[in-house]
């Protein structure tokens, strides 16, 4: 073999492997996993330490808008902030689904970012399951003062994309001079937890001087959680619960509408000298993203606090619609309040919940309350701070305001389904019976078919129809106690003629669904499509350039 061929032989080598590379580097940036990004069984740790000051834990819920703005206020205690990350969760509504997610921190532009799901390459954008994403930034160096806000901002790139903002984190480290020394662990994630991914894990790795640490606190954050599915969250095998509530920990804060869970426990009794960790279980819940887990130790016993809820802002409260509910709560006590919750009552019942991480000894915190209310009518509505008493207060007596009557208003039309007969049917009878379904917020309902009352059971109406020889139109309305109404029709064919008989049935059979309005072309398949994309292309012209230089080289 000459000089010449052995040279060509080594460029086409070098090509070839180059090639590969590049290949192999374009897989190898996708920040995407179904099960969980960074990691599929646990959330790694981020950051650890002591300090002498404190851990900031706090942030709260978005939705229920798509592609609104939303906003989240912080209060960091004063001091020297060391390290400081923000995090935003958006629900994307599949992971083949693209859009923008645009945050600001105080006024600065933390940039446009592309989520691009199942094909994301950031290293800052964790994207696992059906398009749940959470979002981290460094933003250490912005945060210089206690009072400071963050806005996420959503916007579609295809068509699909939901865009609805979970909620924003701020976690902080910060050394103030006159603080006590904390121990923290700091571990993130976006771990997928569903029908063959159980559970995950937490560890906070190191040792732990037991007696020198009096207080020890662990927040959870969660995203997709839902009320009424069980979930578990366990501390050195320990079940933690919440208040009363040992088994749906993820409970989107007792409000369906929000999907996001900030919890805070208190786990001094449960603490070991080392190699302790959190365990997020899912038992019943479809699918359950942990994201976030904080353990502290605290040298100061917390002193005596004493929350009171200063004002309640209610608009005016429609029936079937998210009402946004803002509360501020205030201490008046002579210490600070870590980790506790206020909820959001409706006639006794706990519609809502928010978590206060901390809130300083003469500070005040707004919070804001979701609640969709089932139907119209009178309520009375109340907000209660620390409802567990998970607090040693001053006063016991003074954590709820004045309880308020509300009337709630219905414009919600009613919601018709007929499920009986179906649109375009054929059949042979000259009576039918109509039957479907009818959900409304409003407690009185009439139904009528072809303007005659139908019967209403529970959510079920049915009703006899006469039907003529040839198409009938059947019309279904319905008019609520708030004077809402709505309607749907279905047209039904009759083969039964006057004299009462059949005109037998067509060829496509009976219960057929008549539709001469569209047809359907299947476009060719293109088989050639698959072989000339993507990476093939690159190897096909690599493959054509290397027989070229062979064939000459060959000469």
């Amino acid at each position: 073999m000459t000089i010449r061929k052995l040279k060509l032989h080594k460029y086409l080598v070098i090509i070839v492997i180059a090639v590969l590379q590049l290949l192999s580097v374009h897989q190898a940036l996708a920040e995407y996993n179904f099960d969980g990004y960074p990691s599929t069984d646990k959330l790694d740790g981020v950051k650890q330490g002591i300090v002498k000051g404190g851990v900031y834990v706090d942030g709260g819920h978005g939705l229920p808008d798509k592609n609104a703005p939303y906003t989240q206020s912080f209060n960091v205690p004063e001091g020297n902030v060391t390290w400081a990350r923000l995090y935003v969760g958006v629900w994307g509504g599949k992971q083949t689904y693209s859009g923008t997610l645009q945050t600001t921190f105080n006024g600065d532009d933390l940039g446009t970012l592309i989520l691009e799901g199942s094909s994301d390459s950031n290293p800052d954008v964790w994207c696992a399951g059906n398009g749940v994403y959470w979002v981290n930034y460094d933003i250490t160096s912005l945060t210089t003062k206690d009072s400071l806000t963050a806005t996420a901002t959503t916007e579609e790139i295809s068509t699909g994309f939901d865009g609805r903002v979970y909620g924003i984190m701020l976690v902080a480290v910060y050394e103030a001079s006159e603080g006590e020394e904390v121990k923290y662990w700091i571990n993130e994630g976006n771990v997928n937890l569903h029908d063959t991914n159980d559970e995950a894990l937490a560890k906070f790795t190191g040792s732990v001087d037991v007696d020198k640490f009096p207080v020890a606190r662990l927040t959870a954050i969660y995203l997709t959680g839902s009320p009424y599915e069980n979930d578990y969250l366990y501390f050195n095998d320990e079940k933690l619960c919440d208040g009363d509530n040992c088994d749906d920990i993820a409970n989107s804060m007792a409000n369906s509408m929000d999907y996001f869970d900030f919890k805070t426990f208190d786990v001094i009794d449960y603490l070991e000298k080392e190699a302790n960790e959190a365990r997020f279980e899912r038992v019943e819940e479809g699918n359950l993203h942990p994201v976030l887990a904080v353990l502290t130790l605290h040298t100061e016993e917390e002193g005596d606090t004493d929350l009171t809820v200063s004002s309640v802002k209610v608009p005016i409260l429609y029936a079937g619609n998210s009402n946004t509910i803002t509360a501020t709560i205030e201490n008046i006590g002579e210490y600070p309040a870590y980790g506790f919750q206020a909820a959001l009552y409706a006639d006794n019942e706990i519609v809502s919940t928010a978590s206060i991480s901390s809130l300083a000894a003469g500070r005040n915190r707004s919070i804001d309350f979701n609640w969709k209310p089932d139907s119209d009518g009178e309520y009375i509505l109340w907000v209660y701070a620390d409802p567990n008493d998970r607090k040693t207060e001053l006063c016991e007596s003074n954590n709820n305001n004045t309880p308020l009557i509300l009337n709630v208003i219905d414009f919600t039309p009613p919601e018709i389904e007929i499920d009986q007969p179906e649109d375009g049917e054929i059949v042979e009878t000259d009576v039918i019976t109509v039957s479907g379904t009818i959900e409304d917020t409003s407690r009185n309902i009439t139904v009528l078919v072809n303007e005659v009352a139908a019967v209403v059971s529970g959510s079920g109406w049915s009703a006899p129809v006469s039907l003529y020889y040839g198409y009938n139109k059947i019309i279904v309305s319905a008019v609520d106690g708030a004077n809402n109404s709505a309607t749907e029709f279905v047209v039904v064919k009759s083969l039964v003629q006057q004299n009462r008989e059949s005109g037998g049935i067509p060829s496509e059979g009976r219960g057929s669904i008549i539709n001469t309005d569209t047809s359907v072309v299947e476009s060719p398949v293109d088989k050639t499509r698959g072989l000339f994309s993507g990476p093939a292309v690159i190897i096909f012209i690599v493959s054509i350039a290397a027989l070229y230089l062979w064939r000459r080289g060959s000469k």
